[in-house]
């Protein structure tokens, strides 16, 4: 027997897996081929910073307006106009949840009866449990989208709020201090270098690295999501304590894996490849929604798994050998 708790809030999880809310819902039993579903739901506001909307990174020198980035190294920013804070609002989203939904499957373990339903004629179904990602938007004044495409949590407070400059230009070098231009970041540094808490333009409109052989394509916000998500650098997550979030080496360059590698080229490494490994954040909550281990639940790329019939003789709620 398992358990059947339909909503967990961040606060309830722990570090770093608390950055999100979740909800399961279990189908309704007029289709016995539907299988249930487990919503990740992130909540974001994103501040556009610029010259008048300012941040504790932003530098003015003379009639120039610098952002600071990770590595401390200062870019000339300019104001966001309109148009581009509603295009990248808008990008930002689509890349998200293209990222992140319906990648996976859990296969219910079969001692876990909570979730099966009626479904008439067919008897009792014991359904899967579909991986599913939802971001809503907050403004000052709430979600910028209240319809059911934002999320069935998308009202509330933001988990996550992001800086997002608008750079002068799309690549470029930034510089230690304005009045010293020749002390410039190297061309191997990428760039204006983001973190989970502060974005660029670009990382949206230009991505900044492309592998053309493996086209494996760098998708920073994928990434960033998945560190919202809870997810570790790809080393990280394959059980290397070191690498994991708050690890000594977390942030290191080596715990994106070895260049070239499969490793590198996953999502949370530093390319765009979601593979079984990256399901972690939906077997963990998971577990919390049915009081079960992470472990028993089998994941699967292979979305399309329909849920399994259980014998009469089980009954609702009920199980039997190998069911």
């Amino acid at each position: 027997m398992c358990a059947f708790k339909p909503k967990v809030l961040a606060p309830e999880d722990a570090i770093p897996f608390n950055g999100f809310d979740s909800v399961l819902e279990i189908p309704r039993g007029d289709n016995p081929t539907q299988n249930a579903w487990l919503t990740l739901q992130l909540r974001v506001r994103l501040n556009f910073v610029d010259s008048k909307n300012r941040s504790s990174k932003v530098v003015t020198k003379g009639a120039t307006t610098f952002i600071a980035d990770t590595d401390n190294y200062l870019f000339p920013i300019l104001d966001w106009p309109p148009h581009l804070v509603e295009r990248f609002q808008r990008e930002f989203l689509a890349t998200a949840e293209k990222t992140w939904n319906y990648q996976f499957l859990l296969i219910t373990p079969p001692a876990c009866a909570d979730l099966d339903y009626a479904a008439g004629a067919d008897g009792i179904v014991r359904p899967n449990v579909l991986c599913l990602f939802r971001l809503s938007l907050i403004g000052a004044s709430g979600p910028l989208d209240s319809s059911p495409a934002a999320g069935p949590l998308a009202n509330g407070a933001p988990h996550r709020t992001i800086d997002v400059v608008n750079l002068a230009v799309p690549v470029g070098r930034g510089v230690q201090d304005p009045d010293k231009l020749d002390m410039t970041k190297p061309l191997s540094g990428g760039g204006y270098r983001a973190d989970a808490a502060n974005y660029s333009d670009q990382l949206e409109f230009a991505p900044s690295w492309y592998d053309p052989v493996q086209k494996v394509l760098r998708n920073t916000i994928g990434h960033e999501i998945g560190h919202a998500l809870g997810q570790s650098h790809i080393l990280g997550l394959k059980g290397l304590d070191a690498y994991k979030i708050g690890g000594a080496l977390g942030n290191k360059p080596a715990a994106y894996g070895a260049p070239g590698s499969v490793d590198a080229w996953n999502i949370m490494g530093v390319g765009d490849r979601v593979t079984l490994i990256n399901a972690v954040s939906w077997r963990k909550r998971i577990a919390m929604h049915t009081a079960t281990r992470e472990n028993d639940w089998t994941v699967t790329g292979m979305t399309g798994t329909p849920p399994r019939k259980i014998p009469a003789a089980a009954g609702p709620g009920g199980s039997t050998p190998g069911s």
